[in-house]
């Protein structure tokens, strides 16, 4: 039998009894680690392809491994990196695990044409899927850490800064994020996570912008037909990401991707990178979406 069948079937094995043991309380480790960990999979696969004796790979996939785990050990930021057994008793976790709610604002200015927001927001649940009076509203709920939000204005331009400040991450973090927006501004949206889920109803707002870089994410965003002009920069590695866009624009997709599976129905194939819908060029509207990713399944919906 081949070193790989072998390999991944003992890794499959190995997943499945880490389920189990984190599950049961037996040892404590936050699912980010893993999630930030994606690259070490890409060494194992790289490996198991390399033209040497089976023994070799299996020797050099154990390196591989014990490597990636000194190092998160021993140099990860906090303790949410490290992986450890259960000896703390119930009213310790209960402390950690303590929810923080926060409700941050910003009031809606009649001077303010174009509103850009930067949000360098870490992981959890993030959602945009309402509108507001105010500029914008965010309602947090997590386990730790706490959100500052900042502005400043440039000429008929209000940029907000959002974003999570230091703490020191124990146990199992949870962070829930719903925001609303304005539909007034013209919107540019720049979005930073680590391992999260993104769902963004984008189709209620002018947004010129949207920028998302993210590694092990689950990322949906939909867009609407309010701008003449529309661009989507995405940036993942092992992600799930669908872009949900106005079946009356017409959109060009262009994609730099490894071991990715793309679903673009309605577009015609340029060549291996460029795709775009029937009639792109006459299209009153148009949205350009540049994606960027890992093992990722990308799918491009038109509604």
């Amino acid at each position: 039998m081949s070193y790989r069948k072998i390999f991944w079937g003992v890794l499959l094995v190995l997943i499945g009894v880490l389920f189990i043991l984190k599950n049961t309380g037996v040892i404590c480790f936050s699912w980010r680690t893993l999630w930030n960990l994606w690259p070490v999979i890409l060494i194992l696969w790289g490996i198991s392809v390399i033209p040497v004796k089976d023994w070799i790979k299996a020797v050099l996939s154990i390196i591989t491994v014990i490597i990636a785990f000194f190092f998160v050990q021993q140099y990860g930021k906090n303790n949410d990196w490290h992986w450890r057994f259960n000896y703390s008793d119930h009213d310790q976790d209960a402390e950690y695990n303590q929810s923080i709610s926060q409700n941050l604002s910003e009031e809606m200015d009649s001077i303010v044409k174009y509103a850009s927001l930067n949000l360098n927001i870490g992981v959890g649940n993030f959602r945009i899927d309402d509108t507001t009076s105010k500029l914008i509203e965010l309602d947090r709920t997590g386990s730790e850490g706490r959100y500052s939000m900042t502005s400043d204005d440039i000429d008929s331009t209000r940029k907000i800064r959002l974003s999570l400040d230091k703490a020191e991450f124990k146990g199992e973090i949870k962070n829930r994020v719903k925001m609303k927006l304005n539909t007034r501004p013209i919107w540019d949206l720049e979005l930073n996570v680590g391992a999260a889920e993104v769902d963004f109803d984008l189709s209620p707002y002018k947004t010129r912008k949207v920028v998302i870089q993210g590694g092990a994410s689950n990322i949906e965003v939909k867009l609407g037909s309010l701008m003449p002009e529309s661009n989507v920069n995405i940036e993942a590695g092992a992600a799930s990401i669908t872009v949900k866009i106005p079946k009356e624009t017409g959109c060009k997709i262009t994609t730099n991707t490894f071991l990715a599976s793309k679903d673009f129905k309605g577009f015609t194939k340029l060549d291996n990178h460029h795709y775009q819908t029937e009639g792109f060029s006459s299209a009153e509207k148009k949205i350009f979406i540049t994606m960027e990713a890992g093992m990722a399944s990308i799918d491009v919906v038109r509604y």
